[in-house]
């Protein structure tokens, strides 16, 4: 005896054997699949990541922009205001809408 919900449910988490690109996802409205990588664009180079909800400073470092702590990360959702990550915290690529980040180095009067 199967379960509709629990179907549906096991296909949404199905781990495909891709990469996804998150602005291609955002445009059409869609969520993106959990997935073998994510494709991200931080301000204008691209980089693929493979977990789903890395760390601020796991993007950063991806994007070259190091030491971490020199840097602001802001994380664009399709049709919302720009999110400050903060040091420590997690971004889920998975959640709808996610399209890009932007890193401004960090005014030395800050933090």
């Amino acid at each position: 005896m199967s379960n509709a919900s629990d179907l549906s449910e096991a296909i949404r988490e199905e781990i495909l054997d891709e990469i996804a690109d998150l602005e291609e996802y955002a445009a059409r409205g869609e969520r993106p699949p959990r997935c073998r990588g994510y494709r991200i664009r931080v301000n204008r180079e691209r980089f693929e990541i493979h977990e789903p909800k890395p760390l601020r400073e796991v993007i950063l470092q991806l994007a070259g922009l190091v030491p971490e702590k020199d840097w602001t990360l802001r994380l664009i959702v399709r049709g919302c205001k720009p999110e400050l990550i903060k040091e420590g915290e997690q971004v889920d690529l998975t959640r709808p809408g996610v399209e890009k980040f932007k890193a401004l180095p960090r005014d030395q009067t800050e933090g």
